[in-house]
């Protein structure tokens, strides 16, 4: 596939709210967890304050306590990007969608006719992702599409992130995939998406209410809120994916490799696009920092205790991390699947 490169700057939202469908670790809201004395917000601001291609930061999340990490942590919210702290709202997509009114806002405070800003695109990142590294946020934007694209989602192959699995003696992150014709990917966390070009935007809380889907409740209720009861050709990818997602938590890889056929990567863009209306592609991207999310107490001890290592292991790696990597095989442990973009 062939990719226009763009030299457009772009605002990012980053995404630090607490709510009823977010999940904390050690009853805490994630972005305040830390690691060596650091928060993992504070990680997340300094990378995005080092990529070109952004212009300005908001983090979206409780604001006095951002502003206290910030002031704490001596972080500078106005250079080398300026830092808006935005109040949340009631749930991710009120989040996302407020923040986003409010990086339109002029000089006066006041929110010009929207109709306008069609085409204004914003990065999208979450707080639980401290390993993104400027390279793979820029590699990402630069080779985002937005020419033809209103929602452009990044993928990490599942040979990028064996590094961080588990070893002999040494913690680690082991995640699902999804498992589609040409490759097994993990959802990487980047949205590049223009938020007045998504036509069922309301879909997206749904979609980030369900993303565990840890049991057969969770499925039918996924299903039944995105599709509807009427149309079959979407569920029958859908059953595809999660078929895969079982049969490589059975270890049964030949299953796998015989259901993934039935789901190339062009024909699920195509079913995203008709959902949520609008024109979505997804984007494999070389390098897995961003992919290595916190999603429960072990993923987070784990962290902790490679953290170094992981880091110096990603600052080495200034070229994209794509044919050095062994095969691995479809395996995994863990039922969550990459979770659902914001269009997740």
């Amino acid at each position: 596939m062939s990719f226009v490169k763009s030299n457009k700057k772009y605002d990012a939202i980053l995404v630090a709210g607490e709510g009823k469908s977010s999940y904390k670790v050690h009853h805490q809201n994630k972005a305040f967890l830390t690691i060596n004395g650091k928060c993992l917000v504070h990680y997340i601001v300094e990378t995005l304050q080092q990529v070109e291609s952004i212009r300005d930061i908001y983090v979206v999340g409780l604001k006095d306590k951002l502003q206290q990490v910030f002031l704490t942590g001596h972080v500078d919210l106005n250079f080398p990007k300026r830092v808006h702290i935005v109040k949340q709202r009631s749930n991710l997509y009120e989040n996302v969608w407020h923040t986003f009114l409010e990086s339109l806002k002029n000089e006066n405070g006041e929110v010009p006719n929207t109709e306008s800003h069609r085409d204004q695109a914003m990065l999208i990142v979450p707080c639980d992702a401290p390993l993104m590294t400027p390279q793979e946020v820029e590699y990402f934007i630069s080779h985002a599409n937005m020419e033809n694209y209103d929602h452009v989602l990044g993928l990490v192959s599942q040979k990028q992130l064996k590094y961080f699995y588990p070893q002999k003696g040494k913690p680690g992150i082991k995640m699902a995939y999804l498992h589609i014709k040409e490759d097994s990917f993990r959802i990487n966390n980047l949205h590049l998406v223009k938020p007045l070009r998504i036509e069922n935007r309301e879909y997206i809380q749904k979609m980030y209410q369900y993303r565990y889907q840890r049991n057969f409740k969770n499925l039918v209720l996924f299903a039944l809120s995105i599709f509807g009861k009427d149309k079959a050709r979407h569920y029958k990818n859908y059953i595809g994916l999660q078929l895969c997602l079982f049969f490589a938590s059975l270890r049964l890889s030949f299953l796998v490799n015989y259901f993934r056929k039935f789901n190339p990567k062009k024909v699920l863009e195509k079913r995203i696009c008709t959902i949520m209306k609008t024109r979505f592609m997804a984007l494999e991207v070389p390098y897995p920092g961003a992919a290595l999310d916190i999603d429960n107490a072990k993923d987070y001890e784990s962290m902790k205790t490679r953290f170094d290592e992981w880091c110096k292991y990603l600052q080495a790696s200034k070229e994209p991390l794509t044919k050095n990597h062994a095969k691995v095989s479809l395996t995994t442990s863990d039922e969550k699947v990459g979770r659902p973009s914001p269009t997740h």
